[in-house]
């Protein structure tokens, strides 16, 4: 009987594990697709991108215009903590140990399975994001007032903070594009093979068009460092 409890206590457990993988995962990927929109705003001009960093830090609720910057350093610490949360329920069904890794290389050796692959790269990718994300919420929180057309190019160029959101910009969108993917298999968006493969083309063509929009305003704030 004790033997049975534990095993329904494990079973319980992966499964409410499952639920905060899938429900942290989609709200992150929700918040990367607003971000990336919401800096290409730099794409319009300056002026654009300072109007959006002013809604963001809440300067229509000032009377003197000048928000509240903590706002975003608030919006840091939370997608922090719900990327930990992501990550702590990930790490239940990640291979860790040498005899886990060798068993899937083995797998993937012997069974050509796509789906298998994309998994093996969103775990890649998982890995620079776990490196990289923290460094850039820590740049844009701790330092809140200078988001805008040239305090981030400042950052990105000068700083040479490019090196960091690159990688980011690449390893998040390829990550977010592929969890969403699994997220539609595991709860049962997709039923057929077709609309495996459909879905497959969209979720290629969301990471295309959100890597160029992304490469094309780190590139824009390009102008603004001699501002």
């Amino acid at each position: 009987m004790k033997g049975g409890d534990m095993k329904f206590k494990n079973i319980n457990w992966s499964g409410r594990l499952d639920v905060m993988q899938s429900g942290t995962g989609v709200l992150l990927t929700l918040f990367l697709w607003t971000h990336v929109i919401l800096v290409s705003s730099i794409l319009l001009g300056g002026k654009a991108m300072s109007w959006v960093a002013g809604v963001m830090e809440l300067k229509f609720m000032t009377d003197d215009g000048h928000g509240y910057p903590w706002v975003v350093t608030l919006i840091a610490i939370v997608i922090g903590v719900l990327a930990l949360m992501h990550m702590l329920a990930v790490m239940h069904k990640m291979p860790l140990n040498l005899k886990q890794q060798l068993a899937l290389r083995n797998q993937l050796n012997v069974i050509n399975h796509a789906d298998t692959r994309l998994w093996v790269w969103q775990a890649i990718t998982g890995v620079i994001i776990m490196v990289a994300l923290p460094v850039h919420l820590w740049l844009i929180g701790s330092a809140p007032e200078t988001i805008g057309p040239v305090g981030s190019a400042i950052r990105i160029w000068r700083d040479h903070a490019w090196l960091l959101y690159f990688p980011l910009l690449f390893a998040a969108e390829m990550h977010a594009a592929i969890g969403i993917y699994r997220v539609a298999l595991k709860w049962g968006a997709v039923r057929d093979l077709n609309t495996r493969v459909r879905i497959k083309k969209i979720k290629n063509i969301i990471s295309v068009v959100f890597v160029a929009i992304g490469t094309a305003s780190i590139l824009a704030f390009l102008p603004h460092v001699s501002a």
